[in-house]
């Protein structure tokens, strides 16, 4: 197997790791060879690693059903949760290779490495926690993965088709989503909430609930995860926090509503709460992660993240009102004077107020800049 694919030992957060020698380093990536690895995501293993280390999470049995080098799960059972019966699974018998090796380096006894088609691993077994987080969408994953989770189980996702959601492919958006993005400055967000919406849609289907208990845009991806109990309860109270956006181009007033009107709407998208405050709250930034600093600077935001389903940017005021730009700390500052406001992670020149814009506006222009 090492004459066929040259492998490096890296470290990344408190693991150690055999990855390919051709590998992605940053951005989004291309695939390179059969086994699979991206330095830049060591962010998204790192919220995994903080996510496990929650005591609000209980885990028994769970699969990576994608796992390439088995990076996410080797450093979940080796930093957070080595209890858990761990399935490391990937299709291609290369990557099942170097999954075993991973598991072998970290002295690592409750993972296992699988090397099978998921749909099939899914039709048989069912966890706990599933993740998957496949080269571009999670769209032809998601019934299986309903069918492999259990009744009270959690679903992780990851999406790199940003471009789609957020609104520079807008057709593709719909043809893969069922949903009408917005391509605009807070679009991202829009994405992330489409993301869920659609999830939300299709679970519902089998009489699954969906309850966001992390979901973030961070980079080049979306990030999930999920609670999805199966009871058509819960269920029919998940399609109740679906609705749409309107954003008015001309005014840059921004408005949730039940029914899509003429123009300037996006969605259906979720528009409840994106995390659970208190699993956030229980979250924490180990010593040992590939990005502490990050991390910790995320948790924070997260904790303090108003669930507004838009943000607005100092940018667009700047230029909407055609003045010079206002300190944000400066602007949030008299914003809390009148109504509630908070930072958001999808931008940071961003924030998030439960203010029309128009009040919004007034109070941009009543300061100096």
């Amino acid at each position: 197997m090492s004459e066929e694919i040259e492998l490096d030992e890296v470290t990344e957060g408190g693991t150690r790791l055999f990855v390919p020698r051709s590998r992605t380093e940053k951005g989004p990536g291309a695939i390179k060879g059969s086994v699979f690895y991206n330095r830049q995501m060591s962010f998204n293993r790192d919220v995994s690693v903080m996510f496990f280390s929650s005591p609000m999470v209980k885990v028994r049995t769970a699969l990576d059903a994608m796992s390439a080098t088995g990076a996410r799960a080797v450093r979940i059972l080796n930093e957070a949760r080595p209890e858990t019966e761990f399935h490391v699974n990937d299709w291609d018998v290369k990557a099942s290779a170097v999954i075993e090796r991973n598991l072998a380096l970290n002295g690592i006894s409750k993972g296992k490495a699988r090397n099978e088609d998921l749909r099939c691993l899914l039709a048989k077994e069912t966890f706990d926690y599933i993740d998957l987080d496949p080269f571009g969408t999670p769209v032809p994953y998601l019934h299986a993965a309903f069918h492999g989770l259990r009744r009270n189980g959690i679903l992780a996702v990851t999406a790199t088709d940003t471009a789609s959601l957020a609104g520079t492919h807008a057709k593709k958006c719909v043809r893969r989503y069922q949903a009408r993005p917005c391509r605009c400055v807070f679009g991202h967000e829009m994405g992330l909430r489409i993301l869920i919406g659609y999830v939300a849609r299709q679970a519902a289907m089998f009489d699954r609930g969906t309850v966001p208990l992390l979901c973030f845009y961070a980079d080049h991806y979306f990030r999930l995860y999920l609670r999805m109990p199966e009871t058509a309860e819960s269920a029919d109270e998940s399609l109740h926090n679906l609705g749409y956006l309107h954003f008015d181009r001309e005014g840059h007033e921004r408005e949730v509503g039940s029914w899509p009107k003429d123009k300037g709407w996006a969605g259906p998208l979720w528009t409840g709460d994106i995390c659970d405050k208190g699993l956030v709250e229980s979250m924490s930034a180990g010593e040992n992660l590939a990005e502490r600093s990050r991390c910790e600077k995320y948790l924070q935001i997260w904790r303090e993240e108003l669930s507004i389903p838009y943000f607005f940017e100092n940018n667009e005021l700047s230029s909407h009102l055609k003045r010079s730009p206002i300190r944000l700390a400066s602007l949030m500052e008299e914003i809390s004077l009148h109504g509630k406001v908070s930072r958001t992670h999808f931008s940071p020149t961003g924030f998030k107020t439960d203010l029309p814009y128009a009040d919004v506006a007034k109070i941009y222009l009543s300061m100096d800049g």
